[in-house]
């Protein structure tokens, strides 16, 4: 029987059946990959970005190029903020997103089809800002910490521990918590140690101006994802294609090469 039939959890038992079956089957696999998937990404160096063509780049990129190339699928990437990506996720079957952190709060709301990379997040403050950072402190509120509405860092925040009235949530843009700190609006923020290096330079900023004061000692990882809506025949045969490529050794996870000061 079909690995496609399998999954539509059909038996066969005549003969002359089996033929319209399968041919049924093969029809609506052709079907299903016919619409490219959407997929949607933010600015996230090095993982994600768009180079001086215009074209989305990055690590976490490469990766999802990788297995959706060898899935068969027709699909296209779209880098947009990442508030619009999370809508389409939610609201279209047919859309992806990443790179998105594991969190708790996120496990059932999405669907985890590849991991990309690992996460290595830790609170920042303002440089010369000399005060002793701890979970313990945080959750003390000796400090405020400024983060994008709807963004990780919230939810971060939120895991460590930091009174909710302490957190100062922006929208302005998508580094507006950085700006806040630096500003000295806001005590701290979080970022992925190796994009907050990124983000500074490419937007024309001194990355000293903040320093790294406290690793969170999370393993979330980067992953693609779908929403709960994201079609199920095309999780499928994205997981089986990663499978796939993991036992023949073709699949690791991405490592972000060291910035130089």
């Amino acid at each position: 029987m079909s690995l496609e039939l399998r999954r539509l959890g059909i038996t066969i038992k005549r003969a002359t059946c089996t033929g319209v079956f399968l041919l049924f089957s093969t029809v609506m696999v052709h079907a299903v990959r016919a619409e490219p998937v959407v997929i949607y990404t933010e600015n996230y160096p090095p993982y994600n970005f768009l180079d001086e063509h215009g074209d989305v780049k990055g690590l976490a990129t490469e990766k999802v190029q990788q297995v959706m190339t060898a899935s068969g699928l027709e699909y296209e990437i779209r880098l947009i903020p990442w508030t619009r990506g999370l809508y389409f996720i939610e609201s279209d079957p047919n859309a992806l997103l990443y790179s998105m952190t594991r969190t708790p709060s996120r496990e059932s709301r999405f669907r985890w089809l590849v991991p990309l990379a690992q996460s290595n997040f830790f609170v920042f403050s303002h440089k010369d800002d000399t005060r002793p950072v701890s979970k313990d402190a945080i959750r003390s509120g000796a400090f405020t910490g400024a983060c994008v509405s709807n963004d990780l860092g919230c939810e971060l925040f939120r895991w460590v521990g930091m009174p909710q009235n302490k957190v100062i949530r922006v929208s302005s843009n998508d580094t507006a918590d950085f700006r806040m700190v630096a500003a000295g609006r806001a005590d701290l923020y979080i970022s992925d140690i190796n994009v907050n290096r990124r983000l500074r330079v490419s937007e024309g900023f001194d990355p000293s101006m903040t320093k790294p004061v406290l690793r969170l000692d999370d393993k979330a990882g980067f992953y693609l994802v779908g929403g709960s809506i994201f079609d199920g025949e095309k999780a499928d045969i994205i997981q089986n294609t990663l499978q796939g490529l993991m036992q023949a050794g073709n699949y690791s996870l991405a490592v972000a090469p060291a910035l130089a000061e």
